[in-house]
């Protein structure tokens, strides 16, 4: 890797999350650095925020439908059930994630109370029995390729009832190589520390989300910028 990336365009170098296997208790412990980025930065307030404006006025007692792509350990649905149970709804969340290793680890860690399913499989494989109210997803767009993301979208718009969210990186040299140093000084995990950094050169700009939104033929989407680097684009449905 160069010393100083091009940050142009987007890189097609492949992360090592999704090139190379390792053993469960390694991957384990991955996940679990990769939670503590993630809490580090308040990576998931942007998507909470998205639902709290998806559910504003619901009464008490409705069902909360949401799934989550790509969700690793399931630290984020287990913190929307929670989220949910204080609002007097009733969470029946769902994670579809392509990794086995990924699902063995969320049903370890998630208390068997929690109405979680946890599916492994490809998402456009997937058959909802019922719409989920909310499609989510964090940091799993920039591993997709443009061509992928325009059929992520045109999917969501289709399966989410009430709207959609993805929350992910803005490609800027100051993330790289802030996040380049933060890593190395916590010592996270080697593939936090690799794929991390490349996570920002393989993310977006502003302007490269206009052009796969009108590609998928969503006009009315939101895009904002959030701190720590955060480039989130999301629909909520009239």
């Amino acid at each position: 890797m160069q010393a100083w990336p091009d940050f142009s365009a987007r890189s097609d170098e492949p992360e090592w999350m999704d090139t190379q296997a390792i053993p469960l208790a390694d991957f384990a412990g991955c996940l679990a650095d990769l939670e503590q980025v993630n809490r580090l930065l308040f990576a998931a307030h942007p998507t909470m925020a998205f639902l709290q404006r998806l559910t504003a006025g619901w009464p008490q007692g409705t069902e909360l439908r949401v799934a989550d792509l790509g969700y690793g350990q399931g630290a984020m649905l287990r913190r929307i059930h929670l989220w949910a149970e204080r609002r007097g709804l009733r969470p029946r969340l769902t994670g579809i994630d392509l990794n086995p290793q990924c699902r063995e680890l969320a049903i370890a860690n998630t208390p068997s109370a929690m109405r979680i399913d946890w599916h492994q499989g490809d998402l456009f494989d997937w058959s909802p029995a019922e719409q989920p109210h909310a499609i989510i997803s964090a940091l799993f767009t920039h591993h997709l390729t443009n061509g992928q993301v325009v059929r992520l979208l045109r999917w969501q718009e289709q399966t989410a009832s009430h709207g959609w969210f993805i929350n992910d990186l803005h490609r800027h040299w100051l993330a790289w190589g802030s996040f380049r140093m933060l890593a190395w000084t916590m010592g996270w995990h080697r593939f936090v520390r690799h794929d991390g950094a490349l996570s920002v050169r393989r993310a977006f700009v502003a302007e490269e989300w206009r052009v796969l939104l009108a590609q998928a033929g969503i006009s009315d989407a939101r895009l904002r910028w959030h701190p720590m680097f955060r480039l989130c684009v999301g629909r909520l449905k009239a």
